[in-house]
């Protein structure tokens, strides 16, 4: 009796130390995985992560004329400066930026769309013709180069419900990125009191859409030409974003200018590495504005 006690007590031992060696070796190798690959390190996105917001020096913000301005660091989503962010302003055609990513997410690329009535739409356009077929992927030019009003209400006359489908659509993309001060009532950005966002909002928005790769390529081109399916209509497209051309480190995104709305810029930069989003609404001078913050930005910040 007494052996098969001290048997029982060996058995038990021997669990408990392989029990406990298996816990010692999950907790090394768990040890190991966090050594080499630091959550605050992590790609998302094509952005840097890190958990260190950028340090400022303290250098005077430039002057500027905009209702509303956010700067906002990518890397930690905190906001490197801001002006009236929550405030809901009539936005002009950087609506267009929440019009291309609810088309993306139901169109493919290759769709085939038919312009319809959109072909007579005032303001900004690509010069599309009723009855004139294009692939999705060319309205999508035709409506972030060139503002195309449009191409903006072509890609909502092929969206199941049309454009009061679309604009529907684009109401409940709103709602489901939790967004408080955003409405829309059209997919081109003409002025309307049930028509406006924030600069925060759209900043939301903007980072949305920048998630797609194809959306990024799209808002970063300065210039390019489509052509309808059968040939017959060539069009060519030129970013009305200049800033593109002329400071650098800019990746896009979109413009915006209506009477109600003045001068809007929704501009992403990259510089060493690090991206920071800027949205200017109601600006006098937006292009300039919104140059002389980047400098600012880069100059009076410190990334860790």
């Amino acid at each position: 009796m007494k052996y098969y006690f001290y048997s029982v007590v060996l058995i038990l031992a021997a669990i408990f130390i392989v029990t406990a060696f298996s816990f010692s070796a999950d907790f090394v190798d768990n040890l190991i995985v966090s050594l080499q690959i630091p959550q605050n390190n992590s790609q998302i996105a094509g952005v840097q992560k890190y958990n260190i917001p950028p340090i400022s020096k303290n250098l005077p913000v430039p002057s500027f004329s905009a209702r509303a301005v956010l700067i906002k660091d990518l890397g930690t989503g905190s906001a490197l400066f801001q002006k009236d962010v929550n405030i809901s302003y009539p936005i002009a055609s950087t609506t267009k930026i929440i019009t291309a990513l609810v088309a993306n997410e139901y169109f493919k690329q290759n769709s085939v769309l038919t312009v319809g009535k959109s072909a007579a739409m005032p303001g900004s356009k690509v010069g599309l013709y009723q009855g004139e077929d294009l692939s999705f992927r060319s309205l999508l030019y035709g409506m972030l180069l060139n503002s195309g009003n449009d191409a903006a209400f072509a890609l909502a006359e092929n969206y199941p419900g049309g454009v009061l489908g679309f604009v529907s659509a684009m109401n409940k993309k709103v709602m489901d990125l939790e967004l408080k001060n955003t409405h829309f009532d059209n997919p081109a950005g003409f002025d309307s009191p049930k028509h406006y966002s924030s600069a925060a909002d759209l900043a939301v928005i903007t980072e949305e859409a920048l998630k797609d790769s194809t959306l990024a390529r799209i808002f970063a081109t300065k210039e390019t030409n489509i052509v309808s399916l059968d040939k017959k209509y060539t069009h060519q497209l030129f970013n009305l974003n200049r800033l593109l051309s002329d400071v650098k480190g800019v990746l896009g995104v979109k413009t915006g200018t209506t009477e109600g709305a003045k001068e809007n810029l929704v501009t992403l930069v990259e510089r060493d590495g690090h991206k920071v989003l800027l949205v200017l609404l109601g600006s006098d001078s937006r292009f300039a504005e919104t140059t002389k913050l980047i400098d600012w930005t880069y100059s009076n910040f410190d990334w860790p």
